[in-house]
């Protein structure tokens, strides 16, 4: 389910607010919404109202959860003790029933050796707080780990993997921000399982004005009515713009490639050899492809 946009509620029920916390209180109302959580006291709802919004409100998890130290630091404003940098890693579960949830923690456990915490902000929704060391995966390691999972476990997750933070007094600040990030894509972006902090910053601040933008679309228009030229540009991107790796990659002859990347440039004037040309295709592709 797409969140609601985050003007609707509040214009509905005024006396309600926004903010990236994803719990209030127990007299609160919470529902996921594109710019982060929309609380509301129970009280201001009539019965309908309310028996109509807990459809969209996630279940919550147990009230233990908020006992974890990182979760205080996280959402209560607790002190971060001395540690070294952090990352939050979000996953994002659908699970079918039987799920082993308990065997599945403990798989995460066994592979995360720098693991300092890790808990439920819903039930759909975990976090894993990692501190920095040298048996740290790289991002493209994590997104396999959990695929594996996904297989073993017969269950889906999207994975945010944000960025090491040195600062521990902006941890928290730091979290919710890359928080807003990841419920943004994942609500134009729901069928990607793989968010890297980099790329997902880049597309989330850059993406609503790209997308605002008239010459932009139509010049997405103009480029990529093939969607053979997508996929070459989206393999030649993730090759760095070599155009073997490329062909290898699409199982295409790499004298095919070239030809397809000579007719593109003689449509366009664009030089793919140019780092600057290659990363605003990927900029257009990324915003306007699949949607």
């Amino acid at each position: 389910m797409t969140n609601m946009d985050s003007n609707q509620l509040p214009a509905i029920f005024p006396t309600g607010r926004v903010d990236q916390q994803p719990h209030g209180n127990e007299q609160e109302l919470t529902i996921p919404v594109d710019q982060g959580f929309f609380h509301v006291a129970k009280t201001d709802l009539t019965p309908r109202e309310l028996q109509l919004l807990e459809l969209f409100a996630p279940h919550t998890t147990h009230h233990a959860e908020k006992e974890h130290l990182w979760y205080q630091i996280l959402f209560e404003g607790a002190t971060v003790p001395a540690t070294p940098a952090l990352r939050v890693i979000q996953v994002k579960l659908k699970i079918q029933p039987g799920f082993l949830k308990k065997e599945w923690l403990a798989e995460i456990d066994d592979m995360f050796l720098r693991l300092v915490d890790r808990f439920f902000i819903q039930d759909d929704l975990l976090l894993l707080i990692e501190e920095k060391g040298d048996t740290n995966y790289p991002v493209e390691e994590i997104f396999g780990l959990f695929q594996a999972l996904d297989t073993d476990f017969d269950i889906y997750t999207q994975v945010f993997v944000g960025a090491f933070h040195g600062d521990p007094t902006s941890l928290a600040a730091n979290f919710q921000e890359e928080q807003q990030i990841f419920t943004g894509e994942l609500a134009t972006r729901n069928r990607q399982k793989d968010f890297p902090f980099t790329s997902t910053a880049i597309n989330y601040f850059i993406g609503e004005p790209v997308k605002a933008s008239p010459m932009m679309n139509g010049l997405y228009q103009d480029w990529f009515s093939d969607s053979e030229m997508i996929d070459i540009l989206r393999a030649l991107w993730q090759s760095q713009g070599n155009v073997s790796s490329a062909a290898k990659e699409l199982f295409l002859h790499r004298n095919t490639v070239l030809y397809r990347i000579d007719k593109f440039q003689e449509a366009t004037r664009l030089d793919l050899k140019n780092m600057n040309d290659l990363v605003f295709c990927h900029l257009l592709i990324e915003i306007f492809a699949d949607k």
